[in-house]
């Protein structure tokens, strides 16, 4: 086996491929400008003309970046097979929702930014304030949150492989970034985002292949899986839960009680809002593509990509837990230089510079993603609602270029001032979790008022702030609760109490005009308890609440069939034939019976929307 104590030293050739890349970024920008420029239209939403497959790419690739290497990898040393219930409980669940249940619905309204819905779905001051709040979290909160964890995971890689401090790292990358995101606008970002994806995919195939070949020895490839499997109970022969599929019931990061907070904080309410905080950039790509059935698919993409790059981006890390043990008890910051560690250490001279391009390139693509997003929201939502609504295109783009400036500014400043990327996922999750069942109310249910969308979004922030510091944190303190436990437990109680509350508020106070809830029913068609709007627009009473449980039914059964799949290759990857026999069998069948009830659904939807407009 390999020297575990060498270190990476870039050739020439590296220095080429990475050079080449960069400047090919803003051969891009140059490449898309007169697009852009052409109108607001172009410039954020792509001329609303692109693909599911591409926008799903492209959103994936950005999904993929918001953690990166540098955290997955550094979860999967601290935790082992299992680390895959992480992304599971993440995104599967959820993601497979807003595919079936929500993104129809959303497609068919003319509007240009998510925050828009607010007004159109709740009249007067209401709809105002939670548009113009939900606005300023996405732009002011969320986006450069995560600019900001995109670019310290890129100097945690930087410093391991290339020396690097924070600061060069940042001088060197954030031109660049601003140079071709400013001139090619959203085009330049989607574009970049499917190169970079398949950039990523390819590098980490090749390191997972290598890495196999590494603990095979002389005996191959195909030694590699079983001498893995071997190694790691070896190198922690007190933990064998690194080699099992089953997360353990207590785990500092990842047990059971973690998992099922992430589902629940993560999957209730996902959907009915595509500006949230842990994604803010998602309605950008649903809305930029052409058609309903194309913004449905677009999820369906970004799900199965992104299970796919975050599975050979983590099977890797097993064989940097097997090499340095170590690394199962360091500290945060130091388990997330294990990605840059394997990249060092296996990757040949001119692979490792294109690594490197694909890891850097990975990590920009968040950034612009949110710039992007972030200008596009301010200008639209503030700028020009509130300002100047009758302004010329070349204004607008001045004051979006702007925000896009301001946007990275402030995420350099939390790059610099930060140590670890995975607080900002804990931190991001239990500050959108307490409104999330809300955002289901608002689509799926007539009585839900702008009184209790207030109540949602506001109370839920102050919830959260009472839970975290004021109950939580001082049991943490004292000892009485784990760190982690507390994160968890506060996600579960938030929820649990804003939706107590805008439950209330919405049976206390009267209902939202009619005309409005007419409105805005004529135009997105939902399905769930809009019985006495149904009835007057229709003239029939309302059968479709069942559609809900039908279609989250579908999603579980997505789920299910995506996670088999997954299992697979982390079951094929440490020689477990048996796990890797039964999940394929699981995965074909389950697999089957979603993308049969898929299209029979979204069928059925597409239909009956087109009945009743000819009607």
């Amino acid at each position: 086996m390999m020297d575990t104590n060498s270190t990476s030293h870039l050739l020439p050739i590296d220095w080429i491929v990475m050079g080449a890349y960069l400047v090919f970024l803003i051969g891009l920008g140059i490449y898309y400008r007169r697009y852009a420029e052409a109108s607001i239209e172009n410039f954020f939403l792509g001329g609303r003309k692109l693909k599911g497959w591409l926008t799903g790419t492209s959103f994936a690739a950005t999904f993929y970046n918001a953690e990166v290497g540098s955290v997955y990898v550094g979860l999967t040393v601290s935790t082992g097979m299992f680390i895959c219930w992480w992304f599971f409980s993440r995104f599967g669940l959820a993601l497979l929702i807003a595919a079936v249940l929500f993104a129809v619905f959303w497609r068919r309204l003319s509007i240009f930014t998510s925050p828009e819905f607010y007004e159109l779905r709740f009249p007067g001051k209401a709809g105002t304030a939670v548009r113009t709040w939900v606005t300023v979290r996405s732009a002011c909160i969320a986006v450069v949150a995560w600019t900001g964890a995109g670019l310290l995971g890129l100097s945690f890689v930087a410093q391991e492989l290339l020396g690097w401090t924070k600061f060069e790292t940042l001088v060197v990358v954030v031109p660049i970034i601003l140079v071709y995101v400013y001139m090619s606008g959203y085009m330049g970002v989607v574009v970049s985002d499917v190169l970079q994806g398949i950039i990523l995919i390819g590098t980490t195939v090749l390191l997972c292949i290598l890495v196999l070949i590494d603990f095979g020895g002389d005996a191959g490839f195909f030694a590699g899986p079983g001498a893995l499997y071997d190694a790691l109970l070896t190198a922690l022969p007190e933990h064998p839960e690194v080699v099992s599929w089953l997360p353990p019931v207590d785990h500092e990061f990842l047990g059971m009680l973690g998992i099922f907070c992430w589902i629940v904080g993560k999957s209730f309410g996902y959907g009915g809002d595509t500006a949230p905080v842990g994604a803010a950039m998602e309605g950008q790509r649903l809305l930029s593509t052409k058609s309903p059935r194309e913004a449905s698919k677009m999820y369906l993409w970004t799900v199965g990509l992104l299970f796919l790059m975050l599975t050979v981006l983590t099977l890797p890390g097993l064989g940097a837990l097997a090499h340095r043990p170590e690394f199962y008890t360091a500290t945060a910051a130091e388990r997330e230089t294990a990605f840059g560690w394997l990249l060092g250490q296996y990757m040949p001279p001119g692979l490792l510079g294109l690594a490197l391009v694909a890891l850097f390139a990975a990590i920009m693509s968040t950034v612009d993603s949110n710039m992007n997003l972030g200008a596009q929201v301010l200008l639209n939502d503030i700028y020009k609602r509130f300002f100047r609504p009758e302004a010329s295109v070349n204004e607008y783009m001045m004051v979006g270029r702007v925000a896009m400036i301001c946007i990275l500014a402030a995420g350099v400043i939390i790059a610099i001032a930060a140590d670890s990327v995975i607080a900002f996922a804990v931190l991001m999750l239990q500050f959108s979790s307490a409104e999330l069942p809300a955002n289901w109310a608002q689509w799926w249910w007539w009585r839900f008022n702008g009184a209790a969308r207030m109540a949602a979004s506001f109370g839920g922030v102050v919830f959260f702030l009472i839970n975290r510091f004021l109950i939580f944190d001082p049991m943490v303190a004292a000892g009485e609760i784990s760190g982690s436990t507390a994160a968890y437990l506060v996600v579960l109680t938030s929820m649990g109490a804003t939706t107590v509350l805008w439950v209330t508020v919405a049976l206390l106070t009267s209902p939202d005009p009619e005309e409005d809830l007419v409105a805005f029913y004529k135009e997105a068609r939902p399905i769930g308890l809009w019985g006495p709007i149904a009835r007057k627009v229709d003239g029939v009473d309302e059968p479709r609440w069942s559609r809900v449980f039908k279609g989250l039914g579908i999603a579980i059964v997505g789920f299910l069939a995506l996670c088999s799949a997954t299992l697979v290759l982390y079951a094929l990857y440490l020689g477990q034939g048996w796990l890797a026999l039964v999940t394929f069998i699981i995965a074909v069948c389950a697999g089957f019976v979603f993308f049969k009830t898929y299209k029979q659904f979204i069928g059925a939807i597409e239909r009956d929307f087109n009945a009743m407009v000819r009607d």
